[in-house]
C-alpha cells in the first residue's frame, strides 16, 4: 500500500524505491520513525528483476537496509542525491545516475529511463520518473509533480499509459517541508495534464508512526474504491491484485 513497485514492460522489470524490511527514519527515531501497517512482500518472495531503481533520496524510497539485501548483482540505478547517499552507506556498490529528460536518456534492458525535477533548491525535492518504451511511457511521481512547460515539451512525444501518484493529503509546518503529498485534486489535475490513460495510486498507506513529524502532520487519505468508480480511468490497487495494462 504504499511506494514500492515491481513493474514488467517490454520484457524488462524494474524494482522501484524498494522499502520492505523493519522501519524508515529520517535523521533521528526521535524526528521521524515509520512502519508499514499492512506488511511488505518478503525478500525471498521478490519476482525476478533486473533493475533497481531509486527515485527519492529519504529513507522510505531510498532504504538502505533493504538494498543491501537485494542482490547486488543487479544495476543500481539512483537520481543523484540518493546516488551520494547509497554510496556513503554501501560503498563498492555501483550505482549509475538518472539523466534529467532533457539530457540524453538511460538505456536500461527495452526502456529507456529519466527523471524530471522541480525548479527548486532547497529539500524536500521531489523527482518524478519516466519510464519509456518505444513511443509510449509511465510516470512515476509518488509525491505528485506539475510539469512545466519545458518538461511537458520534454515528454510530449511520448503516449502516457499509466501515472503512478500519491492521492493523500500530508502536510507539515512550513519549517518542516509544507506540503509533501498534495493530494487528489492535483493528482486528477497531473492526470490531465500529462493525458495519462490510467492512473493507480501510491505512498498512501497511513503508517504507523513515532516522532515530531507525525504529532505535527495534517493527513488525509482519499476513498479510492470510490474514487475509481466516479474518475474514468483511476484504478483502485488497494485489493493488491495485479494490474495490468495493454
Amino acid at each position: 500500500m504504499d511506494n514500492t513497485w515491481w513493474l514488467n514492460w517490454g520484457n524488462t522489470s524494474l524494482l522501484l524505491d524498494p522499502w520492505l524490511t523493519g522501519s524508515e527514519i529520517d535523521g533521528f527515531s526521535w524526528f521521524n520513525e515509520q512502519w508499514h501497517n499492512t506488511p511488505a512482500v518478503a525478500l525471498d518472495k521478490l519476482p525476478a528483476y533486473d533493475f533497481v531503481i531509486v527515485t527519492q533520496p529519504y529513507s522510505d524510497h531510498c532504504h538502505a537496509a533493504t538494498l543491501s539485501q537485494l542482490n547486488s548483482g543487479k544495476p543500481l540505478w539512483a537520481v543523484a542525491s540518493a546516488l551520494k547517499r547509497i554510496r556513503k552507506e554501501m560503498p563498492g556498490r555501483e550505482i549509475f545516475n538518472i539523466p534529467a529528460s532533457s539530457e540524453a536518456w538511460a538505456n536500461i534492458g527495452a526502456l529507456k529511463l529519466a527523471r524530471i525535477s522541480p525548479n527548486r533548491w532547497i529539500d524536500p525535492i521531489y523527482h518524478a520518473i519516466v519510464i519509456a518504451n518505444n513511443g509510449e511511457a509511465i510516470v512515476y511521481a509518488p509525491h505528485g509533480f506539475m510539469l512545466n512547460e519545458a518538461q511537458a515539451a520534454t515528454i510530449s512525444h511520448l503516449k502516457i499509459k499509466l501515472l503512478i501518484t500519491t492521492f493523500a493529503e500530508f502536510t507539515l509546518p512550513f519549517f518542516l517541508g509544507g506540503l509533501i503529498n498534495p493530494g487528489k485534486e492535483k493528482a486528477l489535475k497531473l492526470m490531465k495534464q500529462l493525458n495519462a490513460e490510467h492512473v493507480v495510486n501510491t505512498h498512501d498507506e497511513d503508517k504507523r508512526a513515532k516522532g515530531i513529524v507525525i504529532k505535527l502532520a495534517k493527513r488525509k487519505y482519499p476513498d479510492m474504491s470510490s474514487l475509481s468508480r466516479t474518475e474514468p480511468g483511476v484504478v483502485n490497487i488497494s485489493d493488491y491484485k495485479p494490474v495490468s495494462f495493454n
